[in-house]
Parts: structure tokens; C-alpha cells; sequence
């Protein structure tokens, strides 16, 4: 791939960064020093990733790095966002919901003695207030998308943030990979059914949640404290997909009308009824078009890589898949990237 002057050399010397980074000065809690760790021990494959999302981004706004102000949305531990400071972006803000990762990207720009023009804590309302005074020109993220509850209202925000402005997202929610369609499928009815635990897998959460169709009966049930099981049960799981706050206002038409939402027309999209993340959602490609296009903007589909830089049999394996991903596309990429631009 043709990258942007300079941004491949900038991606093998922030390795070397990385290289004796502890991880344990970077955040005391659990989840964010093992998402790191994650990261880390797959540093070459990130970077390549990083590198790419910038160089679409870079290239997308018809500009040099210098002259962008850049956010990392959803940042996690704001590895994305240090590295594009470190490439040189005119100025970075690095933007997480959680607070601990927050504090631990702060952290990760100090050790690295890489500039950070602004932490930013909550969502995308929180950047578009924080950054007022701001002209944002690119906004990315990794594996953020697919967990943004309402997709509509995010890019709506983003159009009045700034009605040109840049993003880039990854995600590996790739409606056209049928082996990657199952095995998402299989994690959001775990989460509908059953529950999730952090054991489930390295970057499963930070704590144990309850199956996402209990915690909806029991909002309801605490609404509706009278009504028969069998239609707290209808309710509970014809909302799936709602966070509380819609669900309250389900209950609210209910019990004005009667009104019964008929079920979700996918058959495992879900979200935490509590935070409103989704499990890995999955959208059509046409429905990605039409949320950016209802927000103005155009948007270009990309299709993503495996990691190369994995040893021995591994690495072959991987290359041959991206041989392969060149040519057959969609259906075999690992994740694909989101580049939205103006119209």
C-alpha cells in the first residue's frame, strides 16, 4: 500500500518506543494493563493498522498531517492517538468514555514524552463541547463503530462538529465474512442469553454483566411490578436492542396504549440495556451508506489485513490470506474500514 511521505518510518521507530514500556506504570487497573498488553504483544500488526487508518485519513482530507487537529474516539489505552502526535498531526485529542483508560492513555503520552492537546471523558456530545473552540479535521477509531448505540445521532453530531471533517473507523463486525458472521453471532447471543464474564476471552470487559435479556426484565419488572410474566417476558424480548432509557419509554406506550414493539428484524444484534453498547454489531453495508449519506457524507469501504508479522507457519498462513483478501475482497477480510468525507 502507498503511504503518506515518512508515516511507514514514523511506525518503525515508535516501536522502538514501545519496546521497554512497563506496563504497570501505565495504569494499576486489571483491564486496561491487559488490553495494553494485548496491543503490545502484537505491536507490528497495530501499528500497520494505526499507519493505515492515518494514511487514509491524511489522504481523504486533501491536507498534510501538520495542518490536521486529529481525535481518537473510544481511544482505550490512546495508542491510535499518541501515535498520530508522534507522526507529526498538528494536534491530537485523545477521547475514551471509561475514565481509567483515560487516565492511563495520560499516562502512556507521558512516559512516551509524546504531546496530547486534551483528554476527553464521555461521548461524542463530550468531544463536540470540549473541542467548541476547536476545528477538528479528522476524527478515527479502531473497533469503536459497532458499539456506538445510536449511529444516526453519532455521525449527526460529528456533521455539526464540523460539516467536513475526516473519519476513519475499523471494524471487524465485516457483514461480508460468513466464518466471521458466526462466531459474532455466537458472542451476542452468549451476551442476550447468558452473560459474559471477563475470562471469556483477553479483551471480553473489565467486569462480569448479566444476560442483557434479564437485566431488560428487570427494568421492566421494576416498572411494571403487576403485569403478567408472559408479557414482561414479550417485552423484554421484543426490546432487545434498547438501552434503558428507551425501554422506559417502550414501557411509557405500553402502558398508555398497549403498544407491543414487534421484535428486532436481525436475529442477534444486542446491547447492554445499561451502557447501550452494542455486542459487535452488525450492519449492512447499504445501512452504513445510508446513515453517513442521511448525515452528509460520502463514504468510502476498504477492506482490512491479517497480521503478516506473526512467526513461522503463522506468518505464511497470514500472507497467503491476504493474497487471497486482494483477490476475493469483502469476504475474506478480518475487518474492513469506514472512510467518511464530506459529500
Amino acid at each position: 500500500m502507498d503511504y503518506v511521505s515518512g508515516l511507514k518510518d514514523k511506525a518503525a521507530q515508535f516501536e522502538r518506543k514501545l519496546d521497554n514500556l512497563r506496563i504497570n506504570e501505565v495504569s494499576p487497573e486489571p483491564y486496561c494493563r491487559r488490553y495494553l498488553q494485548h496491543l503490545l504483544d502484537h505491536k507490528k500488526y497495530y501499528l500497520a493498522i494505526y499507519a493505515d487508518v492515518l494514511n487514509k485519513a491524511i489522504q481523504h482530507s486533501g491536507k498534510r498531517q501538520q495542518e490536521l487537529t486529529l481525535v481518537d474516539f473510544g481511544a482505550g489505552n490512546g495508542l491510535l492517538g499518541i501515535f498520530a502526535s508522534y507522526c507529526g498531526f498538528k494536534q491530537v485529542f485523545v477521547n475514551d468514555i471509561n475514565a481509567h483508560f483515560l487516565e492511563g492513555s495520560r499516562k502512556l503520552a507521558s512516559i512516551l514524552n509524546v504531546p496530547i492537546a486534551g483528554f476527553i471523558l464521555g461521548d461524542i456530545d463530550a468531544v463536540e463541547t470540549y473541542c467548541k473552540n476547536e476545528q477538528v479535521d479528522i476524527i478515527v477509531g479502531t473497533d469503536v463503530i459497532e458499539h456506538i448505540y445510536d449511529l444516526s445521532s453519532f455521525f449527526k453530531t460529528l456533521s455539526q462538529i464540523n460539516p467536513a471533517i475526516v473519519s476513519v473507523f475499523t471494524t471487524a463486525s465485516n457483514p461480508g465474512n460468513p466464518i466471521k458472521l458466526r462466531s459474532l453471532k455466537k458472542l451476542q447471543q452468549k451476551d442476550e442469553l447468558i452473560g459474559g464474564n471477563p475470562d471469556d476471552f483477553t479483551l471480553a470487559g473489565e467486569a462480569p454483566h448479566a444476560a442483557f435479556l434479564e437485566t431488560r426484565k428487570k427494568i421492566i419488572l421494576s416498572q411494571l411490578p403487576g403485569e403478567p410474566i408472559e408479557k414482561i417476558k414479550l417485552l423484554a424480548t421484543n426490546s432487545r436492542g434498547l438501552q434503558e432509557k428507551d425501554i422506559l419509554v417502550m414501557i411509557k406506550r405500553y402502558v398508555e396504549n398497549g403498544t407491543i414493539p414487534e421484535a428486532p428484524a436481525h436475529p442477534t444484534n444486542t446491547c447492554d440495556p445499561v451502557t447501550g453498547s452494542w455486542t459487535e454489531r452488525i450492519l449492512t453495508i447499504p445501512e452504513y451508506q445510508d446513515i453517513y449519506a442521511s448525515n452528509g457524507f460520502s463514504v468510502s469501504l476498504y477492506n482490512g489485513f491479517y497480521d503478516e508479522y506473526k512467526t513461522g507457519s503463522k506468518s505464511i498462513v497470514n500472507k497467503t490470506l491476504n493474497l487471497l483478501v486482494k483477490a476475493f475482497g469483502r469476504s475474506l477480510a478480518p475487518f474492513i474500514i469506514f472512510a467518511g468525507y464530506k459529500k
